[in-house]
């Protein structure tokens, strides 16, 4: 097993979910992230299919047993064309100084480099991989280690905000023939269990964003544990848009993270993917399920409802989430490295 100084070293298990998430809580105390993880967030990164905690997983312990660093390298089920290797690493603020982030993000290329392999194998062809790992605006600190360590950065990315205490937006309609819909009720709405409704839309969120930068296809398996099978999933705040034929046109889906609200001092709602289908666009159906989600937030009583953007996306969704009343609040980058 690899070293981090003065620790012990052991594979990250799921017993180490509670232990991780405490590490994470203290680490926020000084770093101040604009978001959090739960526990239960967690436990399932730990328990996904396909992952594999005795290779994919780092833990580092003191001399009393208490986990002061951990670290994962992930790597989605779907990627078949380009595979993006995060990783997610995190040390007590008490073991800075000491070499164990640079200890950390070694075993992270190392491990990145094994997993690409074996997943080339799996494949049966080459395919292009690359360890990345994500610096939120404010942690110059980990800029420098990045750079001694061979990654770049590839993309900029921006935290978005819409305060809904002035009130929610004004309901729109939707376009003739169309009906809005929220994804707890479309099962019992189109006669059909929610798996059902469920894997349309996994499809259907594969097909919208085929061509937005760094995305593969989410496996079921990812759709599952990620999007709507996350802990901290809303299925009462995510919405379809149904066309005349009953098919998913266009949709939003939403997340709630408590363990956010009392560093924020309000709660907040999350838009994880806003997608419209190719041949739905140009009818407003973002801006309609932009208001929708918020006036059902508000109502759910949330105060603002946030998403991240990718800084360079050529659709223009940086401008329609302007339109729509968000405002840039917070900035993140993604560096990365082949592998």
């Amino acid at each position: 097993m690899d070293t981090l100084p003065g620790l012990r070293t052991r594979p990250l298990a799921e017993d180490d979910a509670a232990a991780w998430w405490r590490l994470q809580e203290r680490a926020a105390a000084v770093d101040r992230p604009p978001c959090r993880d739960s526990e239960e967030r967690l436990r399932s990164v730990l328990t996904a299919e396909g992952f594999d905690a005795r290779r994919q997983g780092l833990a580092g312990v003191d001399a009393a047993g208490e986990l002061r660093a951990a670290a994962v390298v992930g790597l989605r089920l779907g990627d078949v064309s380009q595979l993006r290797l995060v990783l997610d690493g995190v040390v007590d603020p008490a073991w800075r100084g000491r070499g164990v982030g640079t200890a950390l993000l070694a075993w992270g290329r190392a491990t990145a480099a094994g997993r690409a392999a074996a997943r080339r194998a799996e494949l049966g062809r080459e395919v292009p991989g690359e360890l990345q790992v994500w610096v939120d605006e404010g942690r110059e600190d980990l800029r420098p280690l990045c750079e001694r360590h061979g990654l770049r950065v590839r993309r900029f990315f921006s935290t978005m905000r819409l305060d809904l205490r002035p009130g929610p937006p004004p309901a729109r309609a939707a376009p003739p023939g169309f009906r809005l819909v929220a994804l707890e009720e479309a099962g019992a709405l189109l006669g059909v269990p929610f798996e059902h409704v469920d894997e349309r839309l996994r499809t259907v969120h594969n097909e919208v964003f085929a061509d937005h930068w760094g995305s593969q296809p989410l496996s079921r398996a990812d759709w599952s544990a990620f999007v709507t099978g996350s802990p901290e999933h809303r299925r009462d705040l995510s919405l379809l848009v149904l066309d005349p034929d009953g098919e998913v046109a266009a949709y939003a889906d939403v997340h709630a993270h408590p363990g956010d609200w009392p560093a924020l001092g309000f709660p907040q709602a999350e838009l994880g993917h806003l997608g419209v289908r190719r041949r739905h666009r140009g009818r407003g159906l973002a801006t309609l399920l932009l208001a929708a989600v918020a006036r059902r937030a508000a109502a759910a009583g949330m105060a603002a409802v946030v998403l991240d953007v990718d800084s360079e996306n050529p659709s223009g969704a940086v401008g329609l989430y302007e339109r729509a009343g968000y405002v840039p609040v917070a900035s993140s980058s993604l560096w990365a490295a082949p592998v």
